[in-house]
């Protein structure tokens, strides 16, 4: 009996969604326990996995625990135990680790039966060892289509394939979503704004025509996938200097060249800002693309507006005096009379004046432009567009109004109001400022 006892703890331990039972004496103990999880859902670090206990009686009674099994039994007479998780309400949050590979790794998790069920003592039941689902590969992934031109950003993220042919994607974000993955770059870079993939700016830095993105998981870097893209160039680009004062100068030099790989005519265009000495490199497609080149300058500043006018101080109150007359009566008795008379009320103050408003200054003039072309860019000058913006002159401040004039003392007769003081004047509008020039002139073929 014994022998067949360990033979059917054998079998259960290789089934892979049952737990090991205990061998015990044969005449004692009538059940057996098995442990049961769901297959669906993938055995890693943050994941609830259900599970779910049944117990089989020598008898073949069977009975179930509920949630997960959809059984009777309530999980109320057991105790669980998990080394790298917690259990609560027929699941166990796995806790794992993300910084460890986890192929060949398990869980173990022990049942007992609780305290007032046997009389104040645990008993062991069952231990169950889970594996761990662990990556096998990956796979960048891009969002739809996506424009193929320096400047770009490319929305990306990483499927990750498992032992059990389950995946997961998670999407940029980088810093949110993807921190398990280690990433090499050619041509491209993270987002500082977005956190997705941001093609460099200048295509002189970008070796032949192809970006590239090696994406390595953390934990075990010989699993790692490889995004190739293929530039095209075709973008509306924008250039847009924008200065605080007078624009800025800017000298721009277009060229036309047949790139073999994409099999495409490019503008090479060479832009200098006069003033910085910073240089910008852009290649249009001349099928689908095109550059606006603009100099902005700054606004005038806002005249400040003019202080209000304080009130006038009210006028004193007349002054009260007492006269006390005393009269001998025919009879020889006096009368006593008190006169009391208020004299006139003082003049209210008059009302300080409002400041005048503060003119507006006047807005910069715009840069001047020059685009130097090459015979062989003639056809496609509809596709450099430059622009010189003056800026707008400030607006006048506002007038102060003048203050109230002070009221007049309480007097006989009361005293006059005080006058209101004058509204300042309003700030004159600055002129705006004047459009550079925009030369178009052609050159030598260039080198």
């Amino acid at each position: 009996m014994k022998f067949f006892i360990t033979t059917l703890v054998s079998l259960i331990w290789c089934l892979p969604v049952i737990a090991q039972s205990p061998v015990s004496n044969a005449k004692t103990d009538t059940q057996k326990y098995l442990l049961e999880y769901d297959p669906t859902v993938l055995r890693i670090e943050g994941n609830s996995l259900p599970i779910g206990i049944v117990v089989l009686s020598d008898k073949g009674q069977k009975s179930q625990t509920k949630g997960f099994l959809n059984g009777l039994d309530d999980w109320s007479k057991y105790k669980i135990e998990v080394d790298s998780g917690n259990y609560s309400n027929g699941k166990i949050k796995i806790k794992g680790s993300r910084t460890v590979y986890k192929k060949g790794d398990s869980l173990t998790v022990n049942v007992y039966t609780k305290k007032w069920f046997l009389g104040g003592k645990d008993k062991w039941l069952f231990m169950q060892k889970i594996p761990y689902n662990y990556e096998k590969s990956i796979n960048i992934l891009t969002a739809g289509n996506f424009s193929k031109a320096p400047g770009d950003h490319v929305p990306f993220g990483v499927r990750k394939y498992f032992d059990n042919k389950m995946f997961l994607d998670k999407w940029a974000p980088v810093k949110k979503n993807l921190k398990d993955f280690v990433f090499l770059f050619n041509g491209v870079h993270i987002s500082r704004s977005k956190g997705d993939l941001k093609i460099d700016n200048d295509p002189t830095k970008i070796k032949n025509n192809k970006i590239q993105l090696i994406t390595l998981l953390a934990k075990n870097t010989a699993i790692n996938d490889t995004l190739n893209v293929l530039l095209d160039y075709v973008a509306n680009y924008q250039f847009n200097a924008r200065s605080s004062g007078t624009g800025y100068d800017l000298n721009v030099m277009a060229d036309i060249y047949h790139d073999p790989v994409i099999n495409a005519q490019l503008l090479k265009i060479r832009i200098q800002n006069q003033t910085t000495h910073q240089i910008y490199n852009y290649w249009v497609n001349t099928n689908g693309g095109s550059i606006a080149i603009s100099s902005k300058s700054g606004n005038g500043s806002d005249g400040l507006n003019g202080s209000d006018g304080n009130a006038g101080r009210s006028g004193s109150p007349g002054t009260v005096s007492t006269n006390v007359e005393t009269k001998t009566n025919s009879d020889g008795t006096t009368t006593t009379t008190t006169n009391t008379t208020t004299g006139q009320g003082g003049d209210g103050g008059n009302g300080q004046d409002g400041g005048n408003g503060q003119d507006g200054d006047a807005g910069g003039n715009g840069g001047n432009i020059t685009i130097n072309y090459s015979p062989g860019v003639t056809p496609y000058l509809n596709l450099i567009q430059a622009s010189s913006i003056p800026g707008r002159g400030g607006s006048g401040g506002k007038a102060g109004k003048g203050g109230a004039g002070g009221s007049g003392g309480v007097g006989n007769p009361n005293g006059n109001n005080g006058s209101n003081g004058r509204d300042g004047r309003s700030g004159f509008d600055g002129y705006n400022g004047r459009k550079g020039n925009v030369t178009f002139r052609m050159t030598d073929p260039m080198g």
